[in-house]
């Protein structure tokens, strides 16, 4: 008998997630209506310091662009998108750059947006995923940095240094690889992980093959997701996965109590990041195959009246549901309350 945490919300096997880097305007009408069709919420990694004007940084291919502004990334928070700093300036960020780069866009991005900005996007490449530039993330509480490294998130990684998956027309010299909407999603049913998907700003033509993909290509991308993942898969906007992963990280499990007459749990966060916004956690109890006729799990929160909550049983003796954790939760069940309810 035992109480588990699933490695993902829900209890689902893998992960999905998409990323627009540089926050253009022109997402609203080319890329929005798709994930607004399929129920798959996005994420716009935003420059703070061209926050509503024309995009203009050296030869850049999407200058003359438009970055959004207060009102357009409001409007994606509303429809369940997130935002992530892309830096203040989009240029090499070196020591000395750390504070406005990483500190002062973010809470420039917070206040406009109203809403925590949780996770850092490094610009241009690689290069500031350097380690002044992890260290100062970290001192500035994001909960993750998202790199341009084409490779699967598992469960245990590093969340200072996580993955994306280029969704473009083909890479750069010499490979020159085509765009393939199946790419990693085997590989993340098999490892049950996390893709993370990044662009820029499909429309009806990738603006350039090497930085995006198509608006078709896109929207075929999510339809092979939704078909290979069914299920199996949790389309989410990686603010929530990262608040998941880095609770699921701080929590323990405790057992007060197996025999019998009931199975006793406590949860205990140690050092939990105060950044964290969402403590939910998917369990798992392993329990008497009698006491899942009509379950009942009970919850106890220090300071807080007793709640019950109706697990869902996933697979036999096997019971799974999602709950707001926190420090000192206590999680039973039990034969007498199998008895009370069967009315015996």
């Amino acid at each position: 008998m035992s109480l588990s945490i699933c490695d993902w919300k829900h209890g689902k096997r893998w992960v999905y997630s998409i990323t627009y880097d540089e926050a253009l305007v022109e997402l609203h009408r080319f890329s929005v209506p798709h994930h607004e069709a399929f129920g798959i919420p996005g994420h716009v990694e935003a420059v703070a310091g061209h926050i509503g004007k024309v995009r203009q940084i050296g030869q850049s291919s999407y200058n003359g662009f438009h970055h959004m502004g207060a009102e357009g990334l409001r409007d994606l928070l509303d429809r369940g998108w997130g935002v992530g700093n892309h830096s203040w300036s989009h240029e090499v960020i070196g020591p000395d750059d750390v504070e406005r780069e990483l500190g002062d866009a973010k809470k420039l991005l917070e206040d406009v947006i109203g809403a925590p900005v949780p996770l850092f996007c490094s610009p241009g490449s690689n290069v500031n995923m350097s380690d002044h530039v992890l260290e100062a993330a970290r001192r500035y509480g994001y909960l993750g940095a998202m790199s341009i490294t084409d490779a699967l998130n598992r469960p245990g990684d590093e969340l200072f240094w996580l993955n994306r998956t280029p969704l473009h027309e083909q890479y750069y010299a010499p490979f020159f690889s085509a765009y393939d909407p199946y790419r990693n999603i085997r590989f993340a049913q098999e490892e049950g992980g996390w893709i993370i998907d990044y662009c820029h700003c499909p429309l009806e033509k990738a603006v350039h093959p090497n930085k995006d993909c198509s608006e078709a290509q896109l929207r075929r991308r999510f339809e092979a997701v939704l078909t290979e993942g069914g299920d199996a898969v949790w389309c989410a906007n990686p603010d929530e996965v990262i608040n998941y992963h880095v609770t699921r990280r701080h929590t323990q499990v405790e057992t007060l109590q197996a025999d019998d007459s009931g199975h006793r749990y406590r949860l205990t966060m140690a050092d939990l990041p105060p950044t964290v916004t969402c403590t939910e956690l998917t369990l798992d109890m392993v329990a008497e195959a009698a006491w899942c006729g009509k379950p009942r799990v009970a919850i106890a929160r220090p300071g807080r009246e007793p709640e019950t909550v109706i697990p869902q049983v996933v697979r036999p003796r096997t019971l799974r549901f999602t709950i707001e954790a926190c420090d000192g939760l206590e999680i039973g069940i039990g034969q007498a309350d199998a008895t009370r309810r069967t009315g015996a």
